[in-house]
């Protein structure tokens, strides 16, 4: 949900403990760069308190403003801070964002932490605010959704379905996120139609959610059509890959499957490296090529050594 769409602003306010401001003199943007994507880099490599560190020494670079980069460094910062484990780290980063510069993203973002927390009266309360900032957001109407279905409000979060569903589609984007809430609803019909106005329209991605249309529908045939569309444009991320290599997993289609999954980790910028890794293990196993399995598996073992189902799983490989 992070958007680099923040406007350069000068710094007149004293923030909470400096987290938006920076100190020292003359150009540092190199710095902060470099700072910015080592954090990036930890990140994606699972050392998520190096990650946090580094963003901060990045916002240490900045001196006299506050412009779009700073943002999506603390951004970044509140990510890594929640994946280490510092959900409070997080909530305060994320509350320095909002009371600078009150943004819906900052607001839904916080309110998923709280949902976290078990604090679901602020998490409710976050999203609300969110959405009174950016009513038209399809995105954050689906975001809010998702997030009260995991914790158990499924009818509560269909509310915000039906409310997105009020507004009027102007854009292929529009119609691709309706499709996308149709999905979820499970209205396949309508979720077809919308979704294929935004494939008429060049919108490239639509051709990944019609995909999985056709994955809920059962036909196997269709979703991998439209994968492969999606899959040969060049813009799938490696959360998608996955996505489609599970899809094709669960039909028994495991060389497919081995295949997204090989695309994905062939990526620039893999976050999810271990999940794949250990998924296209298994693609391994299931097509009977206990070998590569193992072998890949010994590699993950070095990369992993604290994946207790993992070391198990290779102890189960080792006898085959």
């Amino acid at each position: 949900m992070i958007k680099n769409k923040f406007m350069a602003l000068t710094l007149t306010v004293v923030l909470t403990a400096g987290m938006l401001t920076g100190c020292g003199s003359g150009d540092k943007a190199k710095d902060k760069d470099a700072y910015r994507q080592y954090g990036i880099n930890c990140i994606e490599n699972g050392s998520y308190d190096d990650a946090v560190d580094a963003f901060q020494k990045a916002l240490d670079q900045s001196v006299g403003s506050v412009g779009a980069e700073e943002l999506d460094i603390c951004y970044y910062k509140a990510k890594a801070q929640y994946l280490s484990g510092d959900v409070d780290g997080a909530i305060d980063t994320y509350t320095a964002i909002i009371d600078y510069n009150k943004d819906s993203d900052a607001y839904y973002l916080r309110g998923c932490i709280y949902f976290a927390k078990n604090d679901s009266d602020k998490g409710l309360k976050d999203f609300k605010t969110a959405l009174s900032e950016n009513n038209d957001n399809y995105e954050l109407y689906l975001g809010v959704y998702e997030t009260l279905s995991k914790y158990g409000m499924n009818d509560q979060g269909k509310e915000y379905l039906d409310n997105a569903l009020k507004l009027k589609a102007k854009t292929a984007d529009d119609y691709m996120q309706r499709g996308r809430i149709y999905t979820m609803l499970g209205d396949y019909d309508s979720a077809i139609k919308s979704l294929q106005k935004a494939i008429d329209e060049k919108l490239v991605k639509a051709n990944y959610y019609m995909g999985e249309v056709y994955q809920k529908k059962g036909d196997n045939d269709s979703s991998q059509k439209y994968f492969k569309k999606y899959l040969d444009s060049g813009e799938a991320d490696s959360y998608e890959l996955m996505n489609m290599g599970q899809a094709q997993m669960d039909n028994g289609n495991y060389d497919t499957a081995i295949t997204y999954f090989q695309n994905a980790l062939e990526l620039e910028s893999v976050p999810n490296k271990q999940q794949i890794t250990k998924a296209m293990i298994i693609a391994y196993e299931y097509s009977g090529d206990f070998a590569t399995a193992k072998s890949k598996m010994e590699e993950y073992m070095k990369d992993y050594p604290d994946d207790e189902d993992a070391a198990r799983e290779y102890q189960f490989l080792e006898t085959r």
